[in-house]
Formats: structure tokens, sequence, C-alpha cells
């Protein structure tokens, strides 16, 4: 029987999946190998996809159209269920406390939606899933060091292979 694999996707990797960018391909493809997996993605990270779309946009390093297209492509991933969107519960003290410790135990190499992303990974789906490790997805090389420093699984998919099924025993 094979282990449903879960993965987090950090907005830069969200981004490569609706702009034309290196490791963009890899992951569309990893995405493809994958569909029994599940994707998911913070809200704070769907935003900020939305953000650097629109600085892509104003930049004109995409047009009108390729904008409007990416957006409805994120939304289509999302509404699709593809990718679905989670919550961290950043107003709650304890979480709040925890993602703000991480920034600093990581010297600001992270910011604060870095820093969710990684307690939604601790806490979301170890206590769920324990049999599984969730793979962050990411092309932010900060980021992944950071999370490997926490314990995580994580694929660069920008600088990296694609992860290989772990043997289990």
């Amino acid at each position: 029987m094979k282990m449903i694999k879960v993965h987090y996707l950090d907005a830069s990797a969200i981004v490569k999946l609706l702009v034309k960018e290196p490791g963009g391909n890899a992951l569309e493809t990893y995405l493809k190998n994958e569909a029994f997996s599940r994707f998911l993605t913070t809200s704070l990270c769907f935003a900020e996809a939305l953000g650097v779309l629109k600085v892509k946009h104003r930049r004109r390093e995409i047009d009108r159209e390729q904008y409007l297209t990416a957006v409805d492509e994120l939304r289509g991933y999302i509404s699709e269920k593809s990718i679905q969107l989670v919550d961290v519960p950043i107003s709650d003290d304890s979480v709040f406390n925890e993602v703000e410790a991480l920034v600093r135990s990581h010297n600001a190499s992270i910011d604060i939606s870095d820093a969710l992303q990684l307690v939604a990974l601790k806490k979301d789906f170890f206590a769920r899933f324990p049999e599984t490790k969730p793979i962050l997805i990411t092309a932010d090389c900060l980021l992944a060091v950071a999370a490997r420093r926490e314990g995580l699984r994580v694929w660069d998919c920008l600088r990296e292979q694609p992860p290989v099924e772990e043997a289990h025993a």
C-alpha cells in the first residue's frame, strides 16, 4: 500500500507553477506524478503569491493577460482543491510566539510568513499524519535551510532534484 504524501507549497513554489520560470517545469511534472498526494499551502502564502504576481505585472515581467491568466490558474488550483488552503491560528498568542521565536532563532534569514509555514508543517500535519513526514516545497534557499535546521523535509525545486520515495521498514 502506497502512503499518501503531504506537501506544503511556499509562495515561491506556487509562483513557479503560474509563470514560466526556472524550476517550474520540474515542479509541474512532480505535481502530476504525485497526483494522489496532498498539496497544501497557507492562506498567507496564497496571498503572498498574489502579491508576487502583482509585482511581476507592475515591473512588466509579465503582461496583463499573463497576470490575469496566472491569477485565474492560482484560483483554479485552490477551487479545484489541487492545492488546499490551511491556516495556522496566528492570532493565538502561543502560535505567534513560536513563529516569532523561529524568526529570531534563524537570525532574520526567514520572515514571519516563512516561519508560519514552518509552524504549519511542525504542528498541523505531524499531529494528523504521524506516519508521514510532510515535504516543504520552496524555491527560497534561506527557507529551505531554516526548514532543514528544524528537522523538516524540504525540496528546493529550483536547486535540487525532486524527492524520491522513502523506504519504510
